[in-house]
């Protein structure tokens, strides 16, 4: 027997829920607003969720990161009536497990509710464990990533890597290969963007001899070397329009024919492909084949940039002092807070391969320190750790400006300024909860940022989400939960 928690302001809903729980052997509690919902959720004893996205008190999207971190891990449906594209989009990006749009008939939720206990019952036998010594950190997005790796490795289907430059692509095709079924097979890389157009078809494919004019042997390509094992497609987005067509065909029939051959040749291969490209955007341009990138996508995971990572840099600094030292044969070096501290407060455009090398560079350059401090850091980190400790301070004052003469001030005009959100001072007979203070001055304090965002971008929603680290659906989340778009172009 499980337990069913309904989150939905209509009590109708949760009767029928509840109903349909009981009739399928499981019990079923209900919730009439998010913040009952979420209390009952923090019990952590039940399996599975039903969510309801506009609740009196809040987003029931927003209670989604909450939910996925119990330690029970419940299955989370989206039940909503205002049901559209972008919000199932962001439901399932944001690891739900299903979406329904209302009004569902009672055949329709008595579908999910079978569908869902299946899927959790195969999930709690199986529980997949990724064997992942080289990937450091336990935040909650690389715990995720984590998940979605080991599912992979249990499958046979290709895979899709998506991330910046240096946040561990390779790391993970690797992981995937290392517990798949195909670990003691080749794993192959090939890196699109460092081969000469010209010759990638001879590397992919192989050659015969007196192909061409240099090709006085003839050469196996990395296709045929992969058989058995996994072919690591790295910067998928630069593979060359001219052979998209050639690969797709390889990637559906699991046969090729060398440069120069006249015989199909066979190849049983699993694919990991990586990018740091938007690939919906090349097939816009005309750059990159719509039929290949469907074949890619069999299953997706996006990785995390490291400013997104939290305290996964002190974990990974530490980590990888540590191995610097053991390949140095030299003893462990101590590291003050105020190190961490600074590494913590720099953006990281090269993400986890940039916090590496500075690492190394410090490792080396400082081989005498008794403990690593702030000033052995490369100055722009330096730079990046003084602006960031100054900037409270800058902010109170605009904060203040505002507060004391701009508060007519419309959104459109702060291009310059970025001030601190507005909170209103308590009644010194009644001070509210922290939680509520707070929680005030958060959502004053994002619609802020998502103005600033908005202008500064242009509302160009790409570019807004490079600039924010936010994913193009939780931002266009957030702008409906702010009403934003009402005064904004976004499109």
């Amino acid at each position: 027997m499980a337990n069913v928690l309904i989150i939905d302001d209509d009590p109708f809903i949760g009767e029928l829920l509840i109903a349909i729980a009981e009739a399928v052997g499981h019990d079923g509690e209900k919730a009439l607003t998010l913040k009952e919902g979420m209390a009952l959720a923090r019990e952590e004893r039940f399996d599975v969720v039903f969510l309801d996205v506009i609740l009196p008190d809040g987003n029931g999207l927003d209670a989604l990161p909450e939910l996925q971190l119990l330690s029970n891990m419940p299955e989370v449906i989206i039940i909503t009536g205002q049901g559209d594209s972008k919000g199932a989009e962001l439901a399932i990006n944001s690891g739900a497990w299903d979406y329904i749009a209302k009004p569902a008939s009672q055949e329709e939720y008595m579908l999910h509710m079978k569908r869902v206990f299946q899927y959790r019952t195969e999930k709690q036998s199986s529980s997949p464990k990724l064997g992942h010594h080289n990937i450091v950190g336990r935040s909650e997005s690389i715990v995720r990533c984590l998940g979605q790796a080991a599912k992979a490795a249990e499958s046979h289907v290709g895979v899709l890597l998506l991330g910046e430059t240096g946040t561990g692509k390779e790391l993970f095709a690797r992981a995937v290969h290392d517990n798949s079924m195909r670990r003691t097979g080749p794993f192959i890389i090939v890196d699109c963007a460092s081969i000469p157009e010209n010759l990638v078809e001879s590397i992919l494919f192989g050659h015969e001899r007196g192909a061409f004019t240099s090709a006085d042997k003839s050469q196996e390509g990395l296709i045929a070397k992969a058989d058995g094992g996994t072919l690591f497609l790295d910067e998928v987005g630069e593979l060359p329009l001219s052979l998209q067509k050639s690969f797709l065909r390889v990637l559906q029939e699991r046969t090729y024919r060398p440069v120069g051959g006249n015989e199909e040749k066979q190849s049983d291969f699993r694919l990991v492909a990586a990018t740091n490209r938007d690939l919906d955007a090349l097939v816009q341009s005309g750059r990159f084949r719509e039929d290949l990138l469907y074949r890619l996508q069999a299953f997706t995971i996006e990785l995390p940039p490291l400013r997104q990572r939290g305290d996964d840099i002190n974990k990974l600094s530490r980590y990888y002092l540590n191995k610097l030292a053991v390949d140095f044969d030299a003893p462990p070096i101590a590291i003050a807070n105020e190190f961490l501290d600074a590494l913590k407060s720099y953006p990281w455009p090269g993400n986890v391969r940039e916090l590496f090398n500075v690492l190394e560079q410090v490792f080396t350059s400082n081989p005498g320190a008794g403990e690593f401090l702030p000033i052995h850091l490369p100055v722009r980190l330096r730079v990046s750790a003084a602006q960031a400790s100054v900037q409270p301070k800058h902010e109170i004052k605009n904060s203040l400006t505002l507060i004391k003469g701009n508060k007519s001030r419309k959104p459109q005009d702060r291009t310059t300024d970025i001030p601190m959100p507005e909170v209103n001072i308590p009644d010194a007979n009644r001070l509210p909860p922290f939680k509520e203070y707070r929680d005030e001055a958060i959502i004053n304090a994002e619609k802020i940022y998502l103005e600033q965002l908005i202008l500064i971008s242009k509302a160009n929603m790409s570019e807004a989400a490079k600039i924010s680290g936010i994913s193009v659906s939780r931002l266009y989340a957030l702008l409906k939960k702010h009403n934003i778009k009402k005064q904004y172009s976004v499109e």
